[in-house]
């Protein structure tokens, strides 16, 4: 009996240190971890083979800069076509003169024929000219705004076969290479993350929400590191998980400075309700 009861000392005695540990912190603070302000998985909208990838891991991106690009020189090609149609006057400009000199021809049909000196179908005949090269005149400028936009049209195509990074980041990982056939079901081509600022998610009893509002500044302090800050209450679910009984509360760390790091666990001093 003896026995039986030492090795149940030994076992809680265990059990107290582990609730001990620095994740389960004693007195007002909980722990949180640490994640990306954002985070995405960029990837092609359509298959093709990888022309170019601009960037590799570690790298920082401005929002909008091109990461990687399919092969489109295809594309490219049509676009010159279509800007030098789009471009090109001399449709118009032929047009532009015949309707005049049509115009002119009318015009002295219509004199003659106030004293009866032009010829009935003659002048019905150069009123239709007349008409066809207007009608023509228009057909040309269409045909330029036509070319216009089919340039548009292929820039847009172009545009869907790059890959921009959609906010300021840093390039966490590249999964394929230049030359390498991608499709949308393979997966993402890169991951982008933004470390300027960060999430730190904790999930705290329900009954600790009372009191705690969203814009609440409260020390953070990581658990490993000697790194320290302040945090803002970003999010406070109104959802409470029925098993558990504990609620998701979210807070912005900045790191502006790259100090804090993603994946790590913070002491986060909450308010005493």
């Amino acid at each position: 009996m003896h026995t039986k009861t030492l090795l149940l000392a030994v076992i809680l005695s265990a059990l107290s240190l582990l609730d001990a540990d620095d994740s389960a912190p004693a007195g007002g603070s909980v722990v949180g971890v640490t994640e990306p302000g954002e985070q995405i998985d960029l990837s092609f909208p359509e298959p093709g083979v990888i022309r170019r990838i601009e960037v590799k891991e570690g790298d920082a991106v401005t929002k909008d800069q091109l990461l990687a690009q399919l092969d489109c020189r295809v594309h490219e090609a049509q676009l010159e076509i279509a800007k030098m149609r789009a471009q090109s006057a001399a449709a118009v400009q032929s047009a532009t003169a015949t309707v005049g000199m049509r115009e002119r021809r009318l015009e002295q049909l219509e004199a003659l024929a106030q004293n009866d000196r032009a010829n009935a179908d003659e002048l019905s005949r150069a009123r239709a000219d007349h008409e066809i090269a207007l009608a023509d005149l228009q057909l040309a400028r269409e045909a330029a705004l036509e070319s216009q936009l089919e340039a548009r049209q292929i820039e847009a195509q172009i545009e869907q076969r790059s890959l921009r990074a959609p906010f300021d980041g840093v390039v966490a990982r590249v999964h394929q290479e230049t030359a390498a056939s991608v499709s949308p079901q393979e997966g993402p081509v890169i991951t982008l993350v933004n470390l300027a600022e960060l999430d730190l998610v904790v999930h705290i009893d329900h009954r600790r929400l009372d009191g705690l509002q969203v814009g609440t500044e409260v020390k953070v302090e990581a658990l490993d590191r000697p790194v320290a800050g302040t945090a803002t209450i970003a999010f406070i679910s109104p959802i409470v998980d029925a098993p558990s009984g504990t609620a998701r509360v979210r807070l912005s760390l900045a790191n502006a400075t790259g100090e804090h790091r993603s994946g790590v666990k913070y002491r986060i001093d909450l308010p005493q309700p």
